[in-house]
């Protein structure tokens, strides 16, 4: 059995940025694949909120995505997936916090009332300012890229992959759109795409839809059960 565990969900993008994490660690590990519609029953002893991500590895367990991360650089400290300054950190953590509390509340508005015209023009409206807000505050101000930190890869630009990943869906179901002037954020995308670790937890957009379609489906079932 390997020292490190991952508990996951091939479609869950929380589960995908701890996957990325491991991969730039460049660690073994283990990948236990949990169907978040049928757990099992031994998993409430692992996740007391039956989510994943779910981390095990030394005696320790450890849940929620960002800290898990957080644990995993400072317990595996090379290469380090944290900018080198108190100051810098703390900018990181802004921005890492920025995608919980107004990134993806925006992005799950808009996906969950994408059948609503009217909603739709004011959600993809507040997605745009939170586009902007991310290319024009942040990565024009905090380095010339590729990453939000200039030339380092960090825990920042692995808060946000796996939703900017699934950014396509957004447009095609929601008609999401990323506003003409976040140029850096185009390219960061573009730079996310090509990153192997990334590459290696991807799916195309086909199987975003179908695990999107699913989801919906089983909730549907479950709610009329």
């Amino acid at each position: 059995m390997s020292a490190i565990e991952l508990y996951s969900f091939a479609a869950c993008p929380y589960a995908q940025r701890t996957h990325i994490t491991l991969l730039e660690k460049q660690l073994d590990f283990a990948i236990i694949e949990i169907d978040l519609f049928n757990r099992p029953d031994w998993f409430a002893a692992i996740s007391p909120y039956g989510k994943v991500p779910v981390l095990r590895h030394a005696g320790v367990t450890v849940h929620e995505s960002t800290i898990i991360n957080q644990y995993l650089d400072e317990a595996f400290p090379q290469p380090a997936l944290m900018p080198e300054t108190p100051a810098l950190r703390a900018q990181a953590r802004i921005w890492m916090d920025y995608c919980e509390t107004r990134f993806l509340p925006a992005v799950h508005k808009l996906m969950s009332e994408a059948d609503d015209a009217d909603k739709r023009i004011a959600n993809n409206a507040k997605l745009a300012d939170v586009l902007r807000h991310i290319e024009h505050e942040g990565l024009r101000k905090t380095g010339a890229g590729p990453w939000f930190f200039g030339p380092r890869f960090s825990l920042a630009d692995i808060q946000f992959a796996p939703f900017l990943e699934r950014f396509d869906m957004y447009v095609q179901l929601a008609g999401a759109i990323l506003p003409e002037d976040c140029s850096r954020l185009r390219d960061w995308m573009t730079a996310l795409q090509q990153r192997s670790s990334v590459k290696a937890t991807a799916h195309n957009i086909e199987y975003h839809i179908e695990a999107r379609r699913q989801m919906l489906a089983r909730i549907a079932i479950r709610s009329s059960a």
